[in-house]
């Protein structure tokens, strides 16, 4: 196998793959923007935190538990925010953290795998995978509260 040809052909195709992928991240950095600028994040992170306050789950955090399934740029912007304002070393800070990691982007994993082998029957996949984060999520959480006892 001539490696360095191999090599160089594969580069330009992830370069080029990379240029297509650049409109879906600026079109998901501009409807969190909008969802943000909407206020309906806010909206959506005060009714999740209604019912996520008891269980202990800090209300600050809830903005990254809506957008990591939809855009991992925009939750790891989410994750900056919080880390900027708590500081890294601090209990929201790793929550966050581990939050960021207990998960991937349901949607854009869904959109991208199957709409790239023309799979249009998801429905299934989708609610398996939104359960998936549900229980990274939590796992996340009981981790992060059994960190800081």
């Amino acid at each position: 196998v001539p490696v360095y040809e191999t090599f160089v052909e594969g580069a330009e195709e992830g370069f080029k793959m990379a240029i297509s992928v650049i409109p879906y991240i600026v079109a998901i950095f501009a409807g969190i923007a909008c969802l943000r600028g909407s206020g309906a994040l806010d909206y959506l992170s005060r009714t999740l935190a209604f019912f996520l306050k008891p269980l202990g789950v800090p209300a600050d955090i809830i903005p990254l538990i809506v957008v990591r399934p939809v855009s991992g740029s925009g939750a790891l912007a989410v994750t900056g925010e919080l880390l900027q304002t708590y500081g890294p070393d601090s209990s929201m800070g790793v929550l966050a953290s581990i939050l960021q990691g207990a998960t991937d982007t349901t949607f854009y994993v869904v959109t991208l795998y199957f709409g790239s082998v023309r799979i249009a029957k998801t429905r299934r996949v989708l609610t398996s995978c939104l359960i998936g984060d549900a229980c990274g999520f939590i796992a996340g959480f009981l981790i992060w509260r059994a960190l800081i006892r």
